[in-house]
C-alpha cells in the first residue's frame, strides 16, 4: 500500500510518498501550515495513497506535550476531511536528520516527512517479518 508522510509544523508542513511495496518514501513538497489538509487530500488523491502518516513530535524522554497534541489534531482532521486512515510516527530527530548545510542546517520539511514515512514502513516490513 502507498503512504503518504506529513510532518507537521506551526509554519510549514512537508509531504513525503512511499512507494506500492512499502519498500522507499521519497519527499514531495513543502507546504504552509494553514494549506496542509488540502495538500494532502491532493496528494494523496494524486498518488493514491491508502493512508497518512503523521510524525508525532514527542519529547526527548517519549512525552506527548503541546506539539504532539497539535499534530493529533491535524491527524484527526486529515483523517475527517480526506478519509484516509490515520496512523502516527515518533519523529524524534527526524529534523536533524534532513538539515541542509545550505541553509544554515534548517531542516527540509519534506526530506523530514521522507525520513519519518521511511522509519515507519521500516517498522511495519520487520514487524510483518519481511526481509528489508
Amino acid at each position: 500500500m502507498r503512504w503518504l508522510g506529513v510532518d507537521p509544523g506551526a509554519v510549514r508542513v512537508g509531504l513525503a510518498v512511499c512507494d506500492e511495496a512499502e519498500r522507499l518514501a521519497v519527499p514531495l513538497e513543502v507546504v504552509p501550515a494553514s494549506a496542509a489538509v488540502p495538500a494532502v487530500r491532493t496528494q494523496a488523491a494524486r498518488n493514491e495513497v491508502g493512508g497518512v502518516v503523521v510524525g508525532l513530535p514527542l519529547s526527548l524522554a517519549g512525552h506527548e506535550g503541546s506539539s504532539a497534541v497539535a499534530a493529533r489534531r491535524l491527524g484527526e482532521r486529515i483523517r475527517r476531511v480526506v478519509g484516509l486512515p490515520v496512523e502516527y510516527e515518533d519523529e524524534r530527530f527526524t529534523s536533524v536528520a534532513a538539515g541542509d548545510p545550505g541553509r544554515g542546517g534548517r531542516p527540509r520539511d519534506d526530506i523530514a516527512a521522507a525520513i519519518m514515512l521511511q522509519q515507519f514502513i521500516d517498522r511495519r516490513r520487520h514487524d510483518a517479518g519481511r526481509a528489508p
